[in-house]
């Protein structure tokens, strides 16, 4: 039997569907308040989920009567962590990580920003250069946290129940050699996806309309989307009046980067600056995009992947930055991708051309597709047999 903590987010029911079609027994532990016919974004929860709420419950109880052999995180949630370190038996544990689990650690979190976005960062946050000094260095860390009594320590309490942790598993062999580079670590790698092409596009067979010219740019109310660089470059492209440059701010919670991001993208792009603010159906997403003949991730580290697949697989033209690790790993599979700081002068927001569509699509199925996704997750079940 192997376990797996979700939380009840958008992409947990397709991490439920997905591993429910494995040939292994899985058990779903959401980690929730509400009775799990409540929950918001998994519906119709199987027999074989329960919902877990940490302050109540206990955990130890909770696995002598299911009695897993393995346990599965889906992306290294802090509540997690604290509920691992007070498992009392042994265990296989596998960390699938997100990309926000690794990128947001302190010692790569500095390295994720494009200058302007950083600049605004500094001048927005006093003494943030000292914070991401302390945050650091493992003493300095212990010293701050134990003075500052509103903030926890999350980073103590990941790193030590990451000392539990076996496994790290994801498609994108780039993010283990970045965390390992920055924190060697006992993990071995599994190579495993967890969501399909199907999946990642809603189900919607799309194809970009006849003459596109819109541009999406980022996928979030972020930083690591450095919008703020990526507008003053657009700025001074040449680009057709009627252009629409949709930029994505409903997902995130940072008020004062999004008061940014719409005050920097009205002056520097005027009239072609349309934010999309309110959460809309993946369809009328999807349909947004299929009028994008390019999108911008100028992210420098893994974000925003079912967005770019999601385009990449309509047709459009994807820049990204070649410091972002995920660049490398469409490059390596023969995905063609461009480099915005290179790139995008020459092609801006013309269409790609129909061969390199093609080429795109059928090795993005080829890596996604339904029965190569559950072929690797099988394997993934097999290792922890």
């Amino acid at each position: 039997m192997i376990v797996h903590f979700v939380l009840d987010e958008k992409v947990s029911s397709q991490i439920i569907e997905n591993f429910g079609k494995g040939t292994s027994d899985n058990f779903f532990i959401v980690f929730s308040k509400l009775e799990k016919h409540s929950l918001t974004f998994i519906k119709n929860p199987p027999e074989n989920l329960i919902c877990f709420n940490k302050d109540t419950d206990d955990i130890n109880d909770l696995v002598e009567k299911i009695n897993p052999t393995s346990l599965i995180i889906h992306a290294f949630h802090l509540e997690f962590a604290t509920i691992i370190l007070k498992i009392q038996k042994k265990l296989t544990i596998v960390w699938y990580t997100w990309g926000f689990d690794i990128y947001g650690l302190p010692n790569i979190k500095p390295n994720t920003y494009a200058p302007i976005t950083n600049k605004y960062l500094l001048e927005r946050t006093p003494h943030l250069r000292l914070r991401r000094f302390i945050l650091k260095n493992d003493f300095l860390r212990k010293v701050y946290f134990s003075l500052n009594k509103k903030e926890i320590d999350r980073y103590s309490i990941i790193f030590r129940s990451l000392k539990r942790v076996d496994y790290m598993a994801t498609y994108l062999k780039e993010d283990f050699l970045i965390f390992s580079k920055y924190y060697p670590n006992h993990l071995k790698f599994i190579y495993c996806p967890f969501s399909t092409i199907d999946q990642y596009v809603a189900g919607i067979k799309a194809n970009l309309q006849e003459s596109p010219i819109n541009i999406l740019v980022g996928n979030s109310n972020s930083p690591e989307s450095n919008h703020l660089d990526v507008f003053r470059r657009l700025k001074g492209a040449n680009l057709p009046e009627n252009t629409k440059i949709f930029t994505p701010l409903s997902y995130g919670d940072d008020e004062h980067y999004k008061e940014k991001v719409l005050q920097q993208g009205k002056y520097l792009l005027d009239t072609k600056f349309v934010p999309l603010i309110d959460f809309m159906e993946r369809s009328e997403y999807i349909s947004i995009l299929t009028s994008c003949s390019c999108g911008v991730f100028y992210h420098y580290r893994q974000q925003a992947m079912g967005n770019i697949i999601a385009m990449l697989y309509i047709g459009s033209r994807v820049y990204m930055s070649k410091i972002n690790p995920a660049f490398s790993f469409f490059i390596s599979n023969n995905i063609k991708v461009y480099d915005f700081d290179e790139d995008f002068e020459k092609y801006t927001n013309t269409k790609m051309e129909i061969e390199q569509i093609r080429l795109n699509r059928l090795k993005l199925e080829s890596i996604f597709g339904e029965t190569k996704v559950i072929e690797d997750i099988n394997k993934l079940m097999q290792i922890l047999a």
